[in-house]
């Protein structure tokens, strides 16, 4: 008699990561809602990730095993992988050094059945260390604006795992992009807004995610300098910009903003928020001079120059925002910037393309 799928498939995808993988299983184990999976993708580990999952799957069946079986390497492969494996209809994607609360799917399958229309339910996560138990810092919270906006400037209203997704819905959009060396999770959550898949945020919830900092890691927007993530991050910005300038309709577009129908505070419903075409070129203005500026200062004349000369096209420039640019390309490559003079000029236009993230600066009050 053939064994009933579980209703939701949890896709860890690992590298070297034994020494904290058994903690991410274990978070699974101690589950208030049993009908669930987890498939630990592996890409390629080099220690001790394999007898770790050996071992789980001897105490419980409902771990499985899969190796990422095709190039690159990588997170998105492996999640693309295990998604391929899921056999339950919702899907969540926990990284092999995060941790889920207790009731953390047994909340999201009752949201679940309480708004049946969606194709993915966003739940707030807390950042932590060594302790979750200390978390005090929310990843990120609802500011008002629409989700596509927050993406395309980078201030991301959600991490990975904070979104329970119907696997079909997942599926539909391609899953993840395979190949890009940054920015990942940002390509996939702007495929599933700019599809229109339908999605809320349920931020008066208990946070029920653990996003784990470690001592090394910053999450600032920090410089991204090699040539591989430069063209990541060009591919991303060119390809997304195409697809949203293509809907001569922005408001056809607005699950790109229904999302923002939940206050932080509460359950009041302020309407959609839908991005106008001006908001969005103004958006993608931002993003590509980012881009274009982080290549000027690794010296990447190349990627500069292909954003400058997308942007320019596509009417996301003026020209007097390329030729700041095309300045700002030039006192990199006379090394300008090492005179106090040109230092300043070049901060006063470089500050026009930085937007402030609000990812972890937002403390977290337990509600009595």
């Amino acid at each position: 008699m053939d064994q009933e799928p579980p209703i939701i498939s949890v896709i860890i995808p690992n590298y070297n990561r034994g020494d904290l993988l058994a903690s991410t299983l274990d978070s699974l184990r101690l589950q208030d809602f049993g009908d669930w999976e987890a498939i630990v993708v592996d890409d390629g580990s080099t220690d001790n990730s394999r007898d770790i999952v050996n071992e789980w799957m001897l105490k419980d069946p409902r771990i499985r095993f899969a190796a990422r079986d095709r190039e690159p390497a990588g997170a998105p492969v492996c999640r693309n992988t295990g998604l391929h494996h899921a056999k339950g209809g919702f899907v969540i994607f926990l990284d092999s050094d995060d941790l889920l609360a207790p009731k953390a799917l047994s909340q999201r399958i009752s949201v679940i059945r309480e708004h049946p229309d969606l194709d993915f339910w966003v739940f707030p996560m807390l950042m932590f260390r060594d302790d979750p138990h200390k978390a005090t810092t929310l990843w990120n919270i609802d500011q008002g604006d629409s989700d596509l906006h927050r993406f395309l400037i980078l201030d991301a209203p959600w991490q990975t795992t904070g979104p329970i997704w119907r696997k079909e819905a997942v599926q539909r959009i391609g899953g993840f992009t395979e190949g890009l060396a940054c920015w990942q999770d940002v390509d996939f959550h702007l495929k599933a807004l700019i599809a229109g898949l339908k999605g809320q945020k349920f931020y008066d919830l208990p946070p029920d995610a653990f996003y784990r900092q470690h001592e090394t890691q910053s999450i600032s927007q920090g410089e991204i300098s090699s040539p591989a993530k430069l063209k990541s991050r060009l591919d991303i910005f060119t390809r997304h910009a195409t697809s949203l300038l293509r809907k001569k309709n922005p408001p056809n577009m607005a699950s790109a903003g229904r999302f923002n129908n939940d206050k932080v505070s509460g359950n009041s419903v302020p309407g959609v928020v839908i991005p106008s075409l001006k908001e969005i070129r103004a958006d993608l203005r931002l993003l590509g001079g980012n881009i274009a500026i982080g290549a000027a200062r690794a010296l990447n004349t190349r990627i500069c120059l292909l954003a400058v000369g997308f942007g320019l096209r596509n009417r996301i420039f003026s020209w007097g925002v390329a030729l700041q640019l095309l300045t700002i390309l030039f006192f990199y490559h006379l090394r300008l910037n090492r005179i106090s003079f040109f230092e300043k000029r070049l901060s006063r236009i470089t500050q026009k393309y930085r937007q402030d993230s609000g990812i972890g600066k937002h403390p977290y009050h337990l509600k009595p």
